[in-house]
């Protein structure tokens, strides 16, 4: 029944199969039903739920909820106020930057925002200004890395983000959205197209326009977190009915990025999942599109068990010339001696799980 549940509150506000039980859980599923609202992110849409009355709960269950929300209320205003400190740094060091996911989708395409709850700031960074804002977080925001780079240079060139903490606080500067083949295939310059202009705070960001707001989007729900969170499979959706996407301009950007593939399984799966029964110009071409080999096999690199390291030889196929090729390939084969210390692996232990992983994909 929790599952059930968990994806009604997943599709809540939206035209969908799914429904609500007519009597209240258990207390002990309704906890079980918070934790995996919690894992998800969509604790937001069970407080929406329940405070509609389309899910009934107890007085005893909306204490149990109230409490979870309020934690996490109070943990988004954190989150909130250290995304506008470090991006008044950011602009005056000059980083050039873009507000995503959490903050940015919260406050673009949901309404109320605090339907989409979030644990971090994830901001996008020009590749060129990753070394300034790890700088300024570090100098500034008491920041540190969560991890050594694996090469020099690596980040800038190949890299999806870094990952800085702050104060108990994650901040990811990306770089693009994904490791591996489908990372570097993406046009980092369509990245940084004039912006799509919201308020925060007395503050007015930059969040990503369209179409790139909703191919980041797919990108998480098709092979962000594996399985998807519902979260990510809710955004897609709320941006495909919301903001109404023009299919043509999606798509050219789709095929520029060659993450097609990407695109439609995002669509799909979060129209199959969430039960949804509006259909839409870009379903219906979800549905219909027929990936090429090429496609197929750069998909199954980044999903599984092993995508760790699939992905990575996956990269091979689409980077331009040797030289990045090798450099590439040096940096994922042999990390350095700093990076392997770091996550307590030596180099032949470090090949050997490389190796069992590709097998066991």
């Amino acid at each position: 029944m929790t599952d059930t549940t968990l994806r009604a509150v997943a599709a809540y506000r939206l035209p969908s199969r799914t429904s609500f039980p007519v009597e209240s859980l258990s207390d002990d599923d309704f906890g079980v039903l918070i934790g995996s609202c919690v894992a998800h992110r969509v604790l937001g849409l069970l407080g929406e739920a329940i405070g509609s009355e389309a899910l009934p709960a107890t007085d005893t269950q909306r204490d149990m909820l109230e409490a979870e929300l309020q934690a996490w209320s109070s943990h988004v205003v954190r989150v909130e106020r250290l995304a506008l400190q470090v991006l008044e740094a950011f602009n005056v060091a000059g980083v050039r930057s873009r507000v995503l996911k959490g903050v940015g989708l919260a406050h673009t395409v949901y309404e109320p925002a605090d339907l989409r709850v979030f644990g971090d700031v994830d901001l996008l960074v020009a590749g060129d200004d990753l070394a300034l804002a790890q700088q300024v977080l570090e100098q500034q925001f008491r920041g540190k890395r969560a991890q050594p780079e694996l090469r020099p240079g690596f980040d800038c060139r190949f890299g999806k983000e870094v990952l800085v903490e702050c104060d108990g606080i994650e901040v990811d500067l990306h770089r693009v959205f994904v490791d591996g083949a489908f990372g570097l295939t993406i046009r980092v310059d369509d990245l940084f197209a004039p912006p799509y202009r919201f308020p925060l705070a007395g503050y007015e960001l930059t969040a990503l326009p369209m179409p790139p707001r909703l191919l980041h989007a797919a990108y998480a729900a098709a092979i962000g977190d594996w399985p998807p969170r519902l979260v990510a499979l809710r955004d897609v959706a709320q941006i495909v009915l919301r903001e109404e996407p023009n299919l043509l301009d999606v798509l050219m950007m789709a095929k520029a990025w060659q993450c097609e593939v990407i695109l439609a399984r995002a669509i799909v799966t979060a129209w199959d999942e969430l039960a949804l029964t509006v259909e839409t110009p870009l379903l219906k071409w979800a549905r219909n599109y027929e990936p090429d080999r090429r496609s197929q096999r750069l998909l199954s690199a980044h999903q599984g068990s092993g995508r760790m390291f699939t992905r990575h030889l996956a990269a091979l196929e689409v980077l331009d010339g040797w030289g990045n090729r090798l450099a590439y390939l040096r940096a994922i084969a042999f990390p350095s001696a700093t990076y392997l210390k770091a996550r307590g692996l030596t180099p032949a232990v470090h090949i050997r799980r490389a190796i069992h992983g590709i097998r066991a994909s």
